[in-house]
Order: structure tokens, then C-alpha cells, then sequence
């Protein structure tokens, strides 16, 4: 049996434009939207950056209310922390070094999927690390929703 890509469940929890049916296409065609050669497939944003071992771009589908929401995905298809080399730690800290430097990011939130979807909440199986930056908060502002698991 092939293995599952994408979990379209996990991307109906916060709800974002038209994310579930790209996701149901991708499913249809049977790849892995964050493998480099089928990035374009589904990705409406260019990369920033690109490295030895991490394509850095924007959300196609940020979470409501993001200044940025940026994706580090990893040139190879691993999907756990645990397979990463000490050099794709390194390179991905550079690469988040240099977002934060050029954008001037004051603060964000910087967390990696990775592992089983239904755990991680990730709509995709593919490792990957997302910097979510907002705003100051305010006696207005709203939170930003984002998935990241699910109650024990």
C-alpha cells in the first residue's frame, strides 16, 4: 500500500482559501507537494532562498493575521528530526539567521513538523519547519490559530 502524502484532515482544522482542494489534487496525482520537482505543481510563492539542503519560501496558505508565515523545506525527502545530518541543522539555522537579518523579524515562532501527521497536525509528511510572525500584541489583536497537535 502507498504511503499517505497528505492529510487533508488536518488542513480543514484552520481553515485557509482554497488549501483543501489543492491538497485533494495533490492526493489525485499521488506525489509529495514538498519534494523539489513537484514544489511548482502546487506553490504559488518563489523561493527566497536555497541552500544545499533547505528551500526556503513563503506560505502559499499563511495562517490568518501573519505579517510572515515562512516554510523551510528540506531538499530531501525525510520526515523526521531525527534524520536530519548535523550540516542540514546548520545550514537551517543560517538560512533562519538570514530571514530574520534581512526582514528584520523582532520575534516569531519557529517549529518544525516533524513525523506522523496525525500527531503533528502537518498536512503534509515531508519535513519541514514553519517561522509564523505576527504583530505586537494590542488591546485588539487577535491570536494567530495554527494546528500543532492534538489533546492527549
Amino acid at each position: 500500500m502507498e504511503k499517505k502524502q497528505v492529510d487533508v484532515g488536518n488542513a480543514q482544522v484552520v481553515s485557509r482559501d482554497d488549501y483543501v482542494q489543492t491538497l485533494e489534487m495533490i492526493i489525485a496525482k499521488g506525489f509529495c507537494p514538498f519534494c523539489e520537482e513537484n514544489l511548482d505543481y502546487h506553490h504559488r510563492r518563489p523561493l527566497l532562498y536555497k541552500s544545499k539542503h533547505w528551500l526556503v519560501t513563503r506560505n502559499s496558505w499563511p495562517y490568518e493575521g501573519t505579517e510572515f508565515h515562512i516554510l523551510f523545506i528540506a531538499r530531501r525527502h525525510i520526515e523526521r528530526i531525527e534524520e536530519m545530518s548535523a550540516t542540514e541543522w546548520l545550514d537551517l539555522k543560517d538560512l533562519h539567521r538570514k530571514f530574520v537579518e534581512e526582514y528584520v523579524i523582532q520575534g516569531g515562532t519557529f517549529f518544525i513538523r516533524s513525523g506522523i501527521m496525525g500527531i503533528t497536525g502537518a498536512s503534509v509528511i515531508h519535513l519541514h519547519a514553519h517561522l509564523v510572525v505576527g504583530g505586537p500584541r494590542t488591546a485588539h489583536s487577535k491570536p494567530i490559530k495554527a494546528l500543532v497537535g492534538f489533546e492527549k
